[in-house]
């Protein structure tokens, strides 16, 4: 098993990133996802007791989606919908930040990058810590996001899921290559102290 360093962050540099962890997604993935659940909930407990922040990404679609009208894909995370609601395990409290998406890309035509100002977190020095499902679609699609972007990108294996395995090798492999791993590190949960009292979070790599 792949050892990974302690990476210590400190909270005002710092954001967690919560990908589309909802009812009809979450099913999609099966009973191999609730170990992921259960690690994200003690990575958002650990952020929530210190006053971190924290952005919650919502997948939602209207039934005039061109997914539907033109692509001819069966309905799915019609919005406002039972389908689209957080998991009972990772609701949103109601002073944190929810990003709706319209597609796997949680920067088009969304309010991430206005959120990520509010929110003090900038390129080029601040880091996000990326996680929920799936990893090789829609986490996918927020680490590269934030690649491009030029933050420093957190993505602890153990919470993040795909529905296939192929699609968890894929991924991690892909964040593990030389194309992102100068801003792009893969950890795991327990790997990351929050708290720390530096200036700037530092990464110990």
């Amino acid at each position: 098993m792949e050892t990974h360093p302690t990476v210590e962050l400190a909270p005002e540099h710092t954001g967690l990133i919560i990908v589309d962890m909802q009812a009809e997604g979450c099913e999609r993935h099966g009973a191999t996802l609730k170990p992921v659940i259960k690690n994200i909930r003690a990575l958002l407990d650990r952020f929530r007791q210190i006053g971190g922040k924290i952005v919650h990404i919502q997948s939602v679609r209207s039934k005039d989606h061109p997914e539907f009208t033109f692509f001819g894909k069966s309905y799915s995370l019609i919005e406002d919908s039972p389908a689209v609601e957080f998991v009972e395990e990772l609701k949103p409290y109601p002073n944190e930040i929810i990003v709706k998406k319209y597609s796997h890309d949680c920067f088009y035509k969304t309010t991430m990058e206005e959120q990520l100002k509010a929110l003090d977190l900038r390129p080029c020095r601040d880091h996000v810590v990326v996680t929920g499902i799936g990893s090789n679609n829609c986490v996918y699609h927020a680490v590269i996001g934030f690649h491009v972007r030029n933050y420093i990108i957190h993505v602890p294996e153990d919470c993040v899921h795909a529905s296939r395995p192929d699609g968890q090798q894929f991924a991690l492999s892909q964040f593990r290559s030389p194309a992102y791993d100068f801003n792009v590190h893969v950890t795991r949960s327990e790997n990351i102290q929050l708290g720390a009292s530096t200036a700037r979070a530092a990464v110990n790599l």
